[in-house]
């Protein structure tokens, strides 16, 4: 077994940039997933919608909507949410 030791300067200073090297292959993989979406598939329902967001509530849904916050389409009484925009809405609102 072969051991490597470090100082604890050139330890912090090795995460730092491995945090950054994932950070931006993360970046890069969701922009390429983002161009790649097929407008087809963007749309989805109310119950999708929330799943995605992580909530339970219609009333926060609307609330979204009632604030320009996601993009949705209504036909009639059927409405539904762009799966694009709710990403786009998510990464607004990362917390560091």
């Amino acid at each position: 077994m072969e051991i490597i030791v470090l100082e604890s300067e050139a330890y912090k200073s090795l995460q730092k940039e491995m945090l950054h090297m994932v950070r931006i292959t993360v970046r890069e993989a969701k922009e390429e997933a983002m161009a790649n979406m097929d407008p087809a598939n963007d749309w989805l329902d109310a119950e999708e919608a929330k799943k995605l967001l992580g909530i339970k509530s219609k009333t926060k849904l609307q609330e979204l909507r009632d604030f320009d916050e996601i993009l949705y389409s209504k036909a009639g009484k059927v409405i539904r949410y762009s799966k694009k925009s709710i990403l786009e809405y998510l990464n607004r609102n990362i917390v560091r």
